[in-house]
């Protein structure tokens, strides 16, 4: 693997997450548009037509569809996750894993890492180019 590649490679988890994210505003859109309709339906029982119910049941069906989406999603974040991690302590370095972690497991800028750390960005961001340069070595034996 190159750096860039590695890069990338500890990014899968920042876009999963983002994607779940996205996807818990879709099950709660959906959810309250599901209920609507079953709640104005559900007093209209004129026998005249099937078509609420179907709108009900297909809002119903598109809900559950997302819901399993968000599920081997979120399923897909734990093992992701767990493989960076895995890859991170191969550092055997506590500052450089510690840099790895605030950036690339939760997700935070250069800036915030600075300041969990008392560091300047600049130290984070030489520090996470050799974090990154020592794990392509590491990836690729």
């Amino acid at each position: 693997m190159t750096v860039e590649e590695v890069r990338h490679w500890l990014k899968r988890a920042y876009t999963i997450d983002k994607n779940l994210k996205a996807l818990e505003t879709l099950i709660n859109q959906s959810r309250e548009h599901a209920e609507g309709l079953s709640r104005n339906g559900q007093y209209n029982n004129t026998g005249k037509s099937g078509t609420r119910l179907n709108r009900t049941e297909n809002a119903f069906i598109k809900l559950a569809d997302i819901k399993h989406k968000y599920n081997k999603q979120e399923q897909e974040l734990i093992k992701v996750t767990q493989e960076i991690s895995d890859a991170i302590a191969k550092l055997n370095d506590d500052r450089l894993e510690t840099i790895l972690i605030y950036r690339y497991l939760f997700f935070h800028t250069e800036e915030q890492t600075a300041e969990l750390m008392n560091y300047s960005v600049s130290t984070i961001r030489q520090q996470t180019k050799k974090a990154i340069e020592k794990l392509c070595n590491i990836l690729n034996q």
